[in-house]
């Protein structure tokens, strides 16, 4: 029996069967497509790659996706797609430079030489590649006179070209082979030792002078019907991974987009956090905002990335089908050709506790409900505290008011019905929007709550809210995710061909079954989980441990009922690092602490972030911001801790990280991290090693 395709693997966003990829061209395209230069950063999976490919020319000529969005026509720059690593030795960044150059009095600016001709020299190959397809496909105009001045003029400032080819070039074809050369040359002579004797016979000219003459005359030379007759086109390079770049070699970057004026600008797309110094080789000229954006793709607002998740899973599922059931579509009719809200359904927190409420017979679902009822009954729906639009009462609320004793953030832990009376009282308080935002903050927190007293360990969680917060903003995560309620989706309709089971997934305007996101849900969530066991580095089994153990920590300090910090001080787990230790400063220990933890955030298992809270309950929002890292919202299921992350800081010291990645096989994690959540704030940190459990049941 033939298998059905999955329209959401490989989970790559830009993936297509048919070898051509699935690009969404994103609002945030339009601003990369500016003039002005953009460094652009993200976590893994975020989309950085495609969105680079989405504004430049191999994917606009040819990319069946992108062409029913966007045509080389529509800009005003010919975009470059160059990703480095496949270039430049990486060697080019850890020479001694300083021994090479001995009597040079700044050796780092010899560097800077070197690396800039090299990025220069792959730039105006790719320039002069791009320039040539596009002629011959009748995409833009250039005259032969024209390809052979430019040629020519090149040769002649720069003489030195000649010696990497055996034949005088003559047109860009021969001039890109011979810049090719070059670039071999200058990457084997720092892998084998002899870049001495090679800087002698390269260009002498300075940074940004080679990819600037090039260029003006390339633009000055080239056209496409659309612009007006005094525009000029300009190139668009687009750097990917540069995470990969030493510190030198990015100041080298720097100080070229620092140089660079139209026609030539630049778009550095990074793994990480949005944040870069800048320095430059031009001293006191650092990068400065008229010389560049900074975009980060982790700062993406919900409805932005949901839009951006709806768009491509229209595109997998449209491509998916065979080619003649597609409908013809243009770019905003496949935008919404698979409706999220549709397929998945809206689901919030009320409709969950209902779920759950209904599969129970403990005595407390009952009194839950009956709050839930004697709250509705209140008639205080213009306070926030009606039905859902699915009908579920306004459970999180009754819980909420029903444990608050009506002080700042004073819950109690215990349900008794003879409180009942806290819920009318309290509700009252809610008249201002700002007391309703602050319900809204303990919704998940709450519900975490009820789940845990209701004995349940997995959450019947579906909807376009749930899939899409649990991605983390990574639309890999996303993919990821559909393709497991994909799989069980299929399963369910193994009488159907696979081509009637991607029809119907893919035509139906019904919602996907409840159960099914659920166990979808948990199938990524589990397989996310497992992935950190076949990390191949010797960190591995560390990694393992610690993310164990924050997600512990991150469950007891959500969802322990028995703490009521844990409502007052709702979805804690925004984890930062006090410099303070019990035991004297350790530099190896310090060292390898980082290397996991660096390593986690590196393969995706952690999100660095920001928080203006102070670490303690009680302090006040006025609080300066702290960075730290929680886990990604993807561990969320297989945790129980909030699927919309988590949000309110936790203190851990040098020494207590050291515990967690490198801790004694002999302790229970979850134990661990159950005492750790029930500390005092002020309390002194433990002192138990750790090791990593098995996963909690389901129920």
């Amino acid at each position: 029996m033939v298998a059905v395709v999955n329209p959401f693997r490989p989970t790559r966003w830009e993936h297509d069967s048919s070898g051509s990829p699935l690009i969404w061209f994103t609002p945030t395209a339009t601003l990369l497509a500016a003039d002005k230069s953009v460094f652009v950063y993200g976590s893994r999976g975020s989309g950085k790659t495609t969105l680079l490919r989405s504004i430049c020319w191999e994917d606009l000529l040819s990319n069946p996706s992108l062409q029913i969005q966007k045509r080389i026509t529509d800009f005003n720059h010919i975009g470059v797609y160059i990703r480095l690593p496949d270039h430049v030795s990486g060697s080019m960044g850890y020479m001694r430079w300083s021994e090479i150059f001995p009597d040079s009095q700044r050796p780092d600016h010899e560097f800077f030489r070197f690396y800039s001709l090299a990025l220069e020299l792959i730039a105006v190959e790719k320039a002069l590649s791009a320039a040539h397809t596009l002629r011959i496909e009748g995409v833009v105009t250039l005259s032969a006179s024209s390809e052979i001045s430019i040629v020519a003029s090149t040769l002649a400032e720069f003489p030195e070209i000649l010696f990497f080819t055996e034949q005088s070039p003559k047109t860009f074809v021969d001039l890109s082979r011979a810049l090719r050369s070059m670039v071999r040359r200058m990457n084997e002579a720092c892998g084998r030792g002899y870049v001495k004797s090679l800087v002698d016979k390269l260009p002498a000219c300075e940074p940004h002078e080679f990819l600037s003459f090039v260029i003006e005359r390339l633009s000055r030379s080239i056209a496409h019907g659309k612009l007006a007759n005094d525009q000029r086109l300009g190139f668009k390079f687009c750097l990917d991974d540069c995470e990969v770049m030493s510190p030198l070699q990015r100041k080298s970057v720097n100080t070229l987009v620092r140089k660079s004026r139209f026609p030539v600008s630049w778009v550095i797309c990074s793994v990480g956090e949005a944040i870069e110094a800048g320095e430059t080789f031009i001293d006191q000229q650092p990068l400065t905002d008229a010389d560049r954006r900074v975009v980060s793709l982790d700062d993406r607002d919900r409805p932005e990335f949901q839009a951006l998740c709806e768009a491509v899973a229209s595109l997998r599922v449209y491509f998916s089908l065979d080619q003649d059931r597609r409908p013809a579509v243009t770019g905003p009719e496949v935008e919404r050709y698979f409706s999220l809200k549709t397929r998945l359904g809206t689901v919030v927190v009320n409709d969950i506790i209902e779920t759950m409420i209904s599969r129970s017979t403990s005595p407390l679902a009952r009194q839950l409900r009956e709050a839930a009822q004697f709250l509705h009954g209140l008639n205080l729906g213009h306070y926030g505290l009606d039905l859902t639009p699915n009908g579920a009462l306004p459970y999180y609320q009754a819980y909420v008011l029903w444990h608050w004793t009506g002080q700042k953030e004073n819950f109690s832990p215990v349900s008794r019905p003879e409180d009942f009376g806290r819920i009318e009282k309290n509700a009252k308080a809610m008249r201002a929007k700002s007391q309703q935002a602050w319900m809204r903050r303990k919704s998940v927190g709450a519900m975490l709550h009820i789940a845990n007293r209701l004995g349940f360990r997995r959450l019947p969680m579906s909807g376009v809210s749930v899939v899409t917060s649990l991605a983390d903003g990574s639309i890999r995560d996303f993919l990821e995710i559909m393709a497991e309620i994909f799989d069980r989706f299929a399963k369910d309709r193994g009488t159907l061909t696979p081509d009637e089971v991607l029809e119907k997934f893919a035509l139906s305007r019904t919602k996907i079954a409840a159960k099914t996101q659920t166990d979808g849900i948990y199938a990524s969530s589990e397989a996310f989980y497992d992935g950190i066991g076949i990390l191949t580095d010797s960190n591995a089994e560390a990694v393992m441990r610690f993310i164990t153990v924050l997600g512990r920590l991150t469950h007891h300090l959500q969802a322990n009922f028995e703490d009521p910090s844990s409502l007052a001080t709702a979805e804690r787990g925004l984890f930062f690092i006090d410099p303070a230790r019990s035991y004297p400063a350790n530099a190896l220990q310090i060292e390898l602490v980082n290397q996991i933890v660096h390593r986690a955030e590196l393969s995706g298992y952690l999100r660095a972030t920001t928080s203006k809270r102070g670490a303690n309950v009680g302090e006040d929002n006025e609080a300066p911001k702290i960075s730290g890292f929680r886990l990604h919202r993807r561990f969320a299921p297989r945790f129980m801790f909030s699927y919309r992350g988590a949000y309110e800081p936790v203190k851990l010291t040098e020494d207590i990280l050291y515990q967690v990645c490198i801790g004694s096989p002999d302790i229970n994690a979850d134990d661990w991290a159950k005492q750790y959540a029930r500390r005092p704030a002020s309390s002194s940190q433990l002192t138990l090693p750790l090791m990593h459990e098995a996963p909690l049941s389901d129920d």
